[in-house]
């Protein structure tokens, strides 16, 4: 039966999974921008052709702190797997992975306004992530502070 053990696995499987991903994204998706992989005919790299080098220091950028957040995001689920849920430490990886998505939604806005709408909703989509992220944040917080006063009552 499926419990909460399992659940946990298979997060830091998949978020494993992603870092790799991630790293395999770094290397590939430049290249084949380059070599104009994209679109028929190379639709997309004649468009943008003016673009290619932003738009590949924004998806390296990018990268960089997906994989912050990813890491981050791994030692925040292995804490969980301890049974180490309402800590300061976890307070502060919500906190590291927010701020990650808000970079992400930075870089990703200057990037659209100078080159596509796709990176404008991507950096959209990434604000409204680590806008969700600080409100989970926040509460593991109220619960850290909870938890530390019942620990101190006697």
């Amino acid at each position: 039966m499926w419990n909460t053990d399992k659940s946990l696995t298979l997060s830091l499987v998949c978020t494993k999974i992603a870092i790799v991903l991630v790293f395999a994204a770094a290397i590939a998706f430049p290249i084949a921008l380059r070599k104009g992989l994209f679109g028929e005919d190379g639709y997309v790299t004649a468009q943008m052709n003016d673009h290619i080098p932003l738009i590949i220091a924004i998806f390296i950028i990018c990268c960089l702190l997906a994989l912050i957040a990813l890491f981050s995001l791994n030692r925040l689920l292995a804490n969980i797997k301890n049974g180490n849920v309402f800590t300061e430490k976890n307070v502060r990886l919500l906190r590291t992975i927010s701020w990650m998505c808000f970079a992400v939604a930075i870089a990703t806005l200057v990037a659209g306004f100078a080159t596509s709408f796709f990176f404008l909703v991507i950096g959209a989509l990434a604000c409204f992530f680590g806008l969700i992220l600080r409100v989970v944040k926040n509460v593991i917080a109220a619960a850290v502070q909870l938890k530390d006063e019942n620990d101190y009552t006697i």
